[in-house]
C-alpha cells in the first residue's frame, strides 16, 4: 500500500505540473552541456510539486545552488558533491526494495516510454507518454489516459536477481529479436546465468539520473523480466522492464492517476517481434506486437484493451 501511495503522489505531481507548464515532464532533461548535462530524471524536475523532505527544494533554492557554484537544478547526476543527489527521498522508494548503497538516493519509479527500445534517450516523436527530453500532453494521449501507463516500478541491485540488474554490452541483434534478452536468465528464472556481465550498479541506483538504467522502462518484455543494454553501460539503448520486489507483480500508474497491480503472466504478444521505429508511428496509429502490455504503453496506438 506504500508503494501504491508513492505511485500516486507522483502522478498527482505529474498532473501538477501539466497544471502549471501545460505538458507532462521530460523523462530526462535539465541545463545542457557545461550544466547537468540534461541528464536529470523527470522526478527532479517535478519534486517541488509534491510533499517530500524539506532537503529536496534545495535543487530549487538559487541561493544554495549558485552560492555553492551549481548550475540551475544542480550539477551532472553523477557529482556525489552535491548533497540532493545522495539523500534518500521516501517518494522515490518501495519499502520492499532493498538500498543497493550506491552513495545515491535509490529510486523505485520510472518514467513508460512505450514498446520502444532504439534511439530511446533521442526520439523525435514520444511513444509513450514519456520521453528523454520531449514534452507530451495529455491531449496526445489519443488510447485513453486510463489505459495508458505513465510510470511504474523498478527494482534495484541485489546479487544477481533479474528485474534488478542490468545484462551489459547486448549485441545490435536483440533490438529486432527482444526474447533473445530471455536466454541471460539460469534455471532458476529469477536471476541472471553465471558469467553473464552485470551493471556494476544495476537498477535504480541513482534517483536523480534519468536515463534509462535508473529512469525509464519499455512494455516489451513482461514484468520482473530481465533488462539488457544494447553496446554498452549507461544511457544506451535496450530492453529496460519494469520490476519489483512483489511477488509475481508490479504497480503502474496510469495516466488518469489510477494505481493498479500487473501481473508477470499479462499478455505480451509476440516476443521476437522486432519493436517499432519511431517512423513506423510517427505519422498514424501503429498497434504494438506485444499484446496487451505493449498496447497499455502506447500513447496512440489505436489498440482497444478493456479492464
Amino acid at each position: 500500500m506504500e508503494c501504491q501511495n508513492n505511485l500516486k503522489q507522483l502522478l498527482l505531481a505529474v498532473h501538477n505540473y501539466h497544471d502549471t507548464y501545460r505538458s507532462l515532464p521530460s523523462a530526462m532533461g535539465g541545463t545542457g552541456i557545461g550544466g547537468n548535462g540534461n541528464r536529470l530524471n523527470g522526478i527532479v524536475s517535478m519534486s517541488n510539486m509534491m510533499e517530500a523532505s524539506s532537503s529536496v527544494f534545495e535543487i530549487f533554492d538559487p541561493a544554495f545552488v549558485h552560492g555553492n557554484r551549481y548550475p540551475d537544478m544542480g550539477p551532472v547526476p553523477w557529482d556525489k558533491n552535491f548533497p540532493p543527489w545522495h539523500r534518500r527521498y521516501s517518494f522515490a522508494i518501495c519499502p520492499s526494495a532493498p538500498d543497493p548503497q550506491t552513495g545515491f538516493g535509490p529510486v523505485n519509479y520510472a518514467f513508460c516510454i512505450g514498446d520502444i527500445a532504439s534511439e530511446i534517450h533521442n526520439l523525435k516523436t514520444a511513444r509513450g507518454m514519456f520521453a528523454p527530453g520531449l514534452y507530451t500532453k495529455f491531449d496526445d494521449c489519443t488510447d485513453g489516459m486510463a489505459h495508458t501507463i505513465a510510470m511504474g516500478e523498478i527494482a534495484t541491485a541485489n546479487e544477481r536477481f533479474a528485474p534488478g540488474q542490468i545484462v551489459t554490452q547486448m549485441p545490435a541483434s536483440l533490438l529486432g529479436d527482444p526474447s533473445q534478452c530471455l536466454k541471460t536468465l539460469g534455471r532458476r528464472q529469477a536471476y541472471y546465468r553465471d558469467g553473464i556481465r552485470l551493471h556494476p550498479q544495476g537498477r535504480g541506483y541513482n534517483w536523480a539520473d534519468g536515463a534509462a538504467g535508473p529512469g525509464l522502462f519499455n512494455t516489451i518484455l513482461p514484468p520482473n523480466s530481465p533488462n539488457c543494454a544494447v553496446g554498452g553501460n549507461d544511457a544506451v539503448d535496450g530492453l529496460y522492464s519494469a520490476g519489483s520486489f512483489h511477488p509475481d507483480m508490479v504497480n503502474v500508474a496510469f495516466l488518469d492517476g489510477s494505481v493498479r497491480p500487473i501481473r508477470d503472466s499479462i499478455d505480451t504478444g509476440d516476443l521476437t517481434r522486432a519493436p517499432p521505429q519511431q517512423g513506423d508511428y510517427e505519422q498514424e496509429p501503429l498497434a504494438s506486437p506485444y499484446g496487451v502490455w505493449g498496447a497499455l504503453g502506447s500513447r496512440a496506438g489505436g489498440e482497444v484493451t478493456d479492464d
